[in-house]
């Protein structure tokens, strides 16, 4: 009958609304969560900001004495540091770096407008040649020995940079978390670290960095934790699984696009860095 008709067509309507609005439910929460998660991922990461300058031929001496006014006036306290290392050797020598360190995403909202107008015053015109800022990110759990922040730097870094294949990044980290976690196992001495640009540069290239304070001897670390005859290679199996060091090692090796693009050791210039 007609009634019957209608009343059909009511509850199959109520259905339809019900399971609209439950969809529209469903996914305020997926949107919710979803930005929960990017908020958090975004708040965890720890980012480095570096700077590349190249002095002015016969001008090195008037690029340090301005560089560290600058940085005395500018740059004492913890949340205004900055450090200056030299980079010793490849095509890049003589060239220095500077580095603010530790930041999340609020440093990039400060104005630093005078401290910028007061460098292009004061130290711009020593300088024959800058890269601009380059921002990059810190992965934590590639990274050993590098989370106390009021340690003193070491002497030298070594930075070993390569660019990685598009999508391939867990490849290329994965060696390096499961080493992170042996050389705390093994209570390494040394440190490690890696980074990657998140802006100003290409955002597949990657710096694995450690540092050190003597060339010979132990100066890069010892696994003060690793049994007598037995090698890291073999404790990394031992903790990872069977032939899990060359299948790791070949994993990162394959997620290389370009090797070499860049090799360097950097000294440490307390004298033109922030004192604490």
């Amino acid at each position: 009958s007609p009634n019957c008709f209608v009343k059909i067509s009511l509850k199959r309507q109520c259905i339809i609304d019900k399971i609209i609005t439950n969809m529209k439910h469903l996914l305020i929460l997926f949107v919710a969560c979803t930005l929960s998660v990017q908020a958090q991922t975004w708040g965890n990461k720890e980012y480095w900001i570096s700077y590349e300058y190249t002095p002015k031929k016969g001008e090195r001496a008037a690029f340090e004495k301005a560089v560290a006014t600058k940085t005395k006036k500018w740059n004492n306290s913890p949340e205004t540091a900055i450090f200056t290392f030299e980079v010793l050797n490849g095509p890049n020598a003589g060239t220095y770096e500077r580095w603010v360190v530790r930041k999340d995403r609020a440093f990039f909202d400060q104005d630093f407008s005078a401290e910028i107008a007061y460098w292009d015053k004061n130290v711009a015109a020593t300088i024959a040649d800058e890269s601009g800022q380059q921002t990059w990110r810190r992965f934590k759990g590639s990274s050993y020995g590098w989370d106390n922040e009021t340690a003193t730097p070491n002497k030298f870094y070594q930075q070993n940079r390569v660019i990685v294949k598009q999508g391939m990044t867990n490849e290329f980290l994965r060696v390096h978390e499961r080493f992170a976690k042996l050389m705390k196992k093994l209570e390494y001495t040394g440190n490690h670290t890696v980074f990657r640009i998140e802006n100003g540069g290409n955002t597949r290239e990657f710096a694995v960095v450690y540092g050190y304070d003597q060339h010979g001897g132990e100066g890069s670390g010892t696994f003060m934790g690793l049994e007598d005859g037995v090698n890291v290679e073999d404790a990394y199996n031992k903790m990872f699984g069977y032939d899990a060091w060359s299948k790791d090692w070949e994993a990162n090796r394959s997620a290389i696009e370009l090797w070499g693009s860049l090799a360097q050791k950097t000294k440490f210039r307390p004298d033109l860095s922030t004192q604490f």
